[in-house]
């Protein structure tokens, strides 16, 4: 019964404004030469951290604002693929960001010349803002998922995908 709740709570969101959950979804879908990343977090979140670095409020349900360069700096340097840890990292190109209400979707994808044996991923999206925050990535590549939990001390890994 507890469990019921607490899904039902995570799904609907409290009914007081905030959250007192930091954590980000992301699934990522490797296929033959193309990796999609699918990035679901709060968006008040990244409302938040853009007031920690400038002293002002934004709101992020204009479509405008997801379009400044700390937007996009702040995703590049804090969620990163690539082969491995001294490879460089992928170029990910962002398709669209999402609002819906409180939740931000950040929709990505990139090319490869050729398909992976091995993925490393960064990923400290909020945790210099959140020490609380965890960052959770499902991977899924041939019919096999698995999942890695990212946090204020994790900030990489890097699997085969052979």
């Amino acid at each position: 019964m507890r469990l019921i709740i607490l899904i039902i709570f995570l799904l609907t969101g409290s009914l007081v404004s905030g959250h007192t959950l930091h954590l980000s979804i992301t699934n990522i879908s490797i296929e033959d030469k193309e990796i999609q990343v699918n990035i679901k977090t709060f968006r008040d979140d990244w409302e938040i951290a853009y007031f920690h670095y400038f002293s002002r409020m934004i709101d992020f349900t204009v479509p405008a604002n997801r379009e400044i360069p700390w937007f996009r700096n702040y995703l590049e340097e804090s969620f990163r693929l690539s082969t491995d840890s001294n490879s460089p990292q992928f170029k990910l190109e962002v398709d669209t960001v999402i609002v819906n209400e409180d939740n931000m979707t950040i929709e990505m994808h990139t090319e490869l010349r050729e398909e992976p044996n091995s993925l490393y991923i960064y990923n400290t999206i909020l945790t210099d803002i959140f020490p609380d925050q965890t960052n959770l990535v499902i991977i899924g590549f041939r019919n096999k998922e698995s999942g890695i939990k990212f946090d204020f001390i994790k900030h990489a890994e890097e699997i085969s995908l052979r």
